[in-house]
């Protein structure tokens, strides 16, 4: 499955179920390297998600691997700490919203 479903799949499934969005209001930088990548705004507030091109606006966290890695993390066949541990995740801006989009990817 590449990235760009995956997401579009976890914005179907998030707004779907907005009791697991309660409180949130973040938006996400995605920079996902590789063949089916791109950059990506994940916006969630209000009990809302939406996914966009990435923008100008600031992000809450920006979060960058290969699109391989993104669907793996997705699908659970890795973790975000075995990505950071081996070097295969950037982060940058708040860590502790970065590591909610692991939950939200598996919810």
């Amino acid at each position: 499955m590449a990235a760009q479903e995956t997401l579009n799949e976890l914005v179907n499934r998030l707004n779907g179920r907005p009791e697991l969005m309660s409180g949130l209001e973040v938006r996400y930088r995605l920079r996902l390297s590789g063949e089916g990548g791109g950059n990506f705004d994940l916006a969630i507030g209000s009990g809302q998600a939406t996914l966009t091109e990435a923008s100008d606006q600031p992000a809450s966290a920006e979060v960058s691997l290969s699109s391989d890695d993104f669907v793996s993390l997705a699908g659970g066949q890795t973790s975000g700490m075995a990505l950071f541990m081996s070097g295969r995740i950037r982060v940058e801006g708040d860590l502790g919203t970065a590591l909610k989009l692991e939950s939200l990817l598996r919810s």
